[in-house]
């Protein structure tokens, strides 16, 4: 992180400060604790003035449609959308510079959904680095400006959001393939999704993938450089 190794004492320090966190399960929320006191704690430790707390976590309710009453209920209060909103706004009130969100838009409707994103957008336009994790990759291409795809836990292609205008862009058959399967683009299936499978048994798409031969299922490719991305296969 900005250079230097992450440490187990320097993420003591980073956590809630430079770097935070959106997480998957709205369970993270402290269930003894009232959600407005949960941001105010988060905007404190992300570096806003005592003085300007206030004011900061009404404004951060406001932007993820949560009427200010909210702020004094419990999370058993809250429906499942809007303790995920709450959730998107404790990690995003402070002045962290990575915001890293895993899964942050499941659950919510879509007014909600293009206004987290777009409060993601910006922060990012502002020069902070978003990590975005998400099934959704028509989401991610509203606000993303480069899209990593893994099979089967490893990294198979890093292609530029605007490649997805083109798929014949596309560098990598999984990539292809998943892209092919969106609602939008016909529900195209290749065979059953790839499961976690042994280093030894190769590229871990092999065995769905029409292009392989005798390397694709003996070798692990490496990670290669390809036009502005990178892709993970013999063939490309």
């Amino acid at each position: 992180f900005k250079g230097e190794p992450l440490t187990p004492q320097r993420l003591k320090i980073l956590r809630g400060r430079q770097i935070s966190l959106i997480p998957q399960s709205v369970t993270s929320l402290n269930p003894l604790l009232r959600v407005g006191l949960q941001v105010a704690r988060a905007a404190q430790l992300g570096g806003i003035a005592r003085k300007d707390v206030p004011t900061t976590v009404r404004q951060a309710f406001t932007r993820y449609l949560l009427p200010e009453e909210v702020m004094g209920w419990y999370p058993f209060q809250l429906s499942g959308g809007m303790a995920r909103r709450v959730l998107t706004a404790t990690a995003t009130v402070g002045k962290a510079d990575l915001i890293i969100a895993d899964e942050p838009t499941s659950g919510l409707d879509p007014v909600a959904i293009r206004e987290a994103l777009g409060h993601l957008r910006e922060l990012a336009d502002t020069g902070k680095a978003v990590l975005l994790i998400t099934h959704d990759i028509e989401a991610a291409l509203q606000i993303a400006d480069m899209i990593t795809v893994f099979c089967a836990g490893s990294t198979v292609e890093v292609a530029r959001a605007e490649d997805y205008n083109f798929p014949d862009q596309l560098r990598h058959p999984y990539t292809k393939a998943l892209w092919a399967s969106l609602p939008i683009n016909g529900f195209i299936s290749t065979g059953l999704p790839p499961g976690r499978i042994s280093p030894a048994a190769g590229c871990s798409f092999h065995h769905c993938c029409n292009d392989q031969n005798s390397d694709c299922c003996r070798n692990i490719p490496d990670l290669k450089s390809s036009a502005k991305g990178w892709v993970r296969c013999h063939h490309a």
